[in-house]
């Protein structure tokens, strides 16, 4: 994300909110600015867990109102009020999917359906806020963002060096400048993404600050067969350079070494999902049919039904599960396993997952097998 600049004028509270969002989520030397967005929700728990009035307490109607359509926002809602359109537009987690007309509040589960009658009913009690009045501001809610602990599963694209090195294939102008350290590091990023448990405690105090990394896969059982055609031509292309500029490459773990000017070189573009990021973009907002999911693989059924809770935030455990999501735009994961419950799940979803298990497991009696 772009680093954010101080605005002139802000009131200091603001000033205090920003300068706490920095320091959560930007790293230093970032080279290529990415847009600026809104970071987190209102209300992070309110599509898993029952709140009441105390949450909202003293908060304005403007704030209330805002946390309310929060909840249909994370379903993917468009809106018609284009204050509540510029603002969701700038949070990064909003995916717009479905128009006014097409969304329904049956797409709602128990928990999210109690809290906007609750917000409802709080915004009432307070003077039901005026959308698109003409002289409205963003100040007043965004002192109200701070909090969301989905902040620590976010991941930031400046907090790689090339965010994208396992989807796009690095060309010379995107390597060339950049220092041996550098190079070394970007090459050892792709293991990186794919959970390798580095020996050089260099490399691995450095991926260990990050938050994408998890380290599942020892140094001794670790095959360069996961790796797909981006990411072998991208180890080749960084290690010729890095091996031009310094022969046998960078030394790893000499004294002093320093992270101080690694950067980072993402392209700078905010990913929007469409419908065709999705196998069933739709499937919790109607009943998917037998005839789409026979014609299914194994492993996009099992993709298909995961597809499901990913969009509820769920953090996988399985590594290729982290792996697919994880290059979503649309994943944000925020809810643990340990405290995901299946009451999230609206109707359909519920139908639709088991459907599609049902269907996985005709095929093979233990599923598709996941690395």
């Amino acid at each position: 994300m772009k680093r954010e600049n101080a605005i002139v004028g802000h009131r200091w509270r603001l000033l205090l909110t920003a300068a706490c969002l920095m320091a959560a989520f930007l790293v230093v030397n970032t080279r290529n600015a990415h847009a600026q967005q809104a970071y987190g929700y209102l209300l992070p728990t309110s599509s898993y867990a029952y709140l009441d009035a105390s949450a909202v307490a003293g908060w304005p109607a403007q704030a209330v109102c805002y946390a309310k359509n929060e909840i249909y926002a994370r379903n993917g809602r468009q809106f018609v009020s284009a204050e509540l359109q510029n603002w969701f537009n700038m949070q990064y987690w909003y995916t717009p999917i479905y128009t006014p007309e097409q969304f329904s509040d049956s797409m709602l589960n128990p928990f999210e359906t109690a809290n906007v009658q609750m917000l409802s009913d709080v915004e009432a009690s307070l003077g039901m806020y005026a959308l698109d009045s003409g002289s409205y501001s963003y100040d007043v809610v965004s002192w109200y963002l701070g909090g969301s602990q989905a902040a620590q599963y976010y991941v930031n694209p400046d907090t790689y060096i090339f965010y994208d090195s396992n989807t796009r294939y690095l060309t010379d102008a995107d390597v060339d400048g950049l220092s041996a350290q550098e190079l070394c590091y970007a090459k050892n990023e792709i293991y990186a993404r794919r959970g390798y448990i580095f020996v050089s405690t260099e490399l691995s105090d450095y991926f260990n600050a990050k938050n994408w990394y998890w380290g599942t896969a020892d140094a001794s059982s670790f095959s360069d067969s996961v790796f797909n055609s981006v990411e072998t031509a991208n180890i080749g292309l960084l290690q010729q350079k890095e091996f031009e500029l310094v022969p046998g490459g960078y030394v790893l773990d000499q004294p002093g070494y320093t992270y101080q000017n690694i950067g980072s070189y993402s392209n700078g573009t905010i990913e929007r999902a469409t419908t065709s990021d999705f196998i069933f973009y739709d499937s919790a907002s109607r009943y998917l049919t037998d005839a789409e999911v026979s014609a299914l693989s194994l492993q996009q059924m099992c993709y298909a039904r995961n597809e499901i809770y990913a969009r509820r935030g769920y953090i996988f455990q399985s590594q290729e599960l982290r792996d697919y999501f994880g290059s979503k735009s649309w994943y944000y994961p925020t809810v643990p396993a340990a405290s995901f419950s299946d009451q999230v799940f609206n109707s359909m979803e519920v139908a639709n997952i088991d459907l599609l298990k049902r269907y996985e497991y005709s095929i093979n009696p233990n599923g598709y097998q996941l690395y």
